[in-house]
């Protein structure tokens, strides 16, 4: 459980980060998915972020049982992705209800931005960013390339993003004249 720790098998843990990787880009999702979930067997603080991927991968094959276990293992990750990816799993689950608006809240708290790059109103750079800080643009970037997939994938979901997202600030209102 503690595999990272001893050094020597980091090359094996990249090497098979990497078969994951190759076996996912050549659509043997489930074949991947059984390598990242041993990752994450192996070590369960996730040093080389398999959660990132294996997160969207069950949202995207409707494996919402295992997202669901996936999501509470690593319940207090309050990036971006996990944050919109909590909602997107309790949407499904009850729809439009008390606590998927209360997820979707808790996301807009963490990356105000996402919203707009997952339901596609906000155009996707055509480079991903390096590196990204928590609540910034880049971070949002990020956590579309990952979730988008998922989202559009779940009937209803973008539009009840749409509705249900960050309202834009329309400015102060402006003062009426008195007629006559």
């Amino acid at each position: 459980g503690q595999f990272w720790g001893i050094v020597g098998t980091r090359p094996y843990m990249r090497a098979r980060l990497g078969l994951a990787q190759c076996l996912h880009e050549m659509g043997r999702t489930d074949e991947a998915l059984g390598h990242y979930q041993e990752l994450l067997r192996l070590n369960p603080n996730d040093n080389q972020g398999a959660r990132y991927i294996l997160l969207p991968l069950f949202l995207a094959t409707s494996r919402d049982a295992e997202a669901g276990d996936l999501l509470g293992r690593y319940a207090d990750d309050a990036g971006a992705t996990w944050k919109y990816g909590w909602a997107l799993w309790t949407f499904r689950q009850e729809g439009d209800g008390p606590a998927a608006r209360a997820r979707l809240r808790d996301a807009i708290r963490t990356n105000r931005h996402a919203p707009g790059y997952l339901t596609g109103k906000t155009r996707m750079p055509e480079v991903m960013p390096a590196s990204y800080a928590f609540g910034s643009p880049d971070e949002a970037v990020v956590c579309a390339e990952e979730l988008a997939e998922a989202w559009r994938a779940t009937p209803g979901a973008v539009r009840w993003l749409l509705t249900s997202g960050p309202k834009r600030k329309t400015g102060a209102p402006k003062p009426r004249r008195r007629s006559g």
